[in-house]
């Protein structure tokens, strides 16, 4: 999917007779103009980090492939939780520095889809069960929708959502190869509300493994008193138990909540699921050409303040802690 938007992969697992014990799945960017480029590995690399022999065997052999395609650092974030000072201590003695700028919200929410299915609402904070029910009392309907016309319903309600909350999207084509790579391989789905035959909110979904992932949604500003997300989400997390996942991931809230933080709203919307709270470690930088790095990463920052105060009138950052 990324290597139609300009992205390599790069793979590399480490063997120990015969058995698989540590990997890693690079995205390759290169920079425009130059012969250099950078490594991101999201959420990676995976392994048992207390096999420090496997781990440093895995640095030696990314090490080759940054001396071959002149990379400038490697990026991770994998996911390991907060509190585990043993892999920060261990990436920290092995030369990675840590980065308050995520690329993926390093904080998040999981509801365990272990429940019978008639008891997962009681599981709930009360509000989200009353905007349920409100929902479902006013005629709010779901229906998934993975097709192309479910790209197109998707899009236009995603595109007055992105105006009204400042944020940037993609254009259609990326969606349309979401649809193409991920939703025909049965690992994306598109799910619709409705209310009187007009579409109000959607979302997309990612499927890997026994999870399920919120990953894009969209709704109209119009309808939200009708509470159509609440629908959407209740709708989703029963299809997910139905089809037999264990879990969902509601994929990203502010590691620090407070009422100033522009995914207030968000949080306090995903709280009420009430899934299990989950914060990794974050963003670690592994620095290869230290000149060209301190270049590129405060050029980015700047690009991004620039990008950001045209479009909110302010310097923010959804990802911000």
């Amino acid at each position: 999917m990324k290597s139609l938007h300009g992205w390599t992969p790069i793979r590399i697992a480490v063997e120990d007779n015969g058995n698989i014990v540590a990997a890693i799945s690079i995205l390759k960017r290169k920079l425009p103009r130059l012969p250099y480029c950078l490594f991101y590995a999201p959420r990676g690399p995976v392994l048992d980090y207390k096999n420090i022999e496997a781990f440093d065997f895995l640095l030696k052999a990314i090490d080759i492939e940054t001396k071959r395609h002149s990379a400038i650092a490697l990026k991770i974030d994998p996911q390991i939780l907060e509190d585990d000072q043993h892999v920060t201590n261990l990436l920290k003695s092995r030369g990675f520095q840590y980065k308050k700028q995520n690329v993926q919200p390093r904080t998040t929410f999981i509801v365990s889809l272990d429940w019978p299915i008639d008891q997962l609402m009681s599981t709930f904070e009360e509000k989200t069960r009353y905007n349920i029910r409100l929902s479902l009392k006013k005629g709010v309907t779901v229906k998934e929708m993975s097709d192309d016309q479910g790209v197109e319903i998707f899009y236009n309600i995603y595109k007055e959502t992105a105006k009204r909350d400042n944020f940037l999207i993609h254009p259609i084509k990326y969606y349309k190869n979401i649809k193409k790579i991920l939703v025909d391989k049965r690992m994306a789905n598109i799910f619709i509300a409705y209310h009187n035959d007009i579409p109000v909110a959607g979302v997309f979904t990612f499927i890997f493994g026994s999870r399920v992932w919120y990953m894009y949604g969209a709704s109209l500003s119009s309808y939200r008193n009708i509470m159509p997300n609440h629908a959407l989400h209740w709708h989703i997390i029963k299809w997910a138990k139905e089809k037999g996942y264990a879990s969902y991931d509601l994929f990203g809230i502010p590691s620090t909540p407070n009422p100033s933080h522009p995914l207030w709203g968000v949080y306090r919307f995903k709280k009420g699921f009430n899934g299990k709270l989950m914060k990794y470690i974050g963003v670690y930088d592994l620095v290869y050409n230290k000149f060209m790095y301190f270049l590129l990463e405060n050029g980015i920052s700047l690009y991004k303040n620039i990008r950001s105060l045209l479009l909110k009138g302010k310097i923010s950052d959804s990802l911000e802690e």
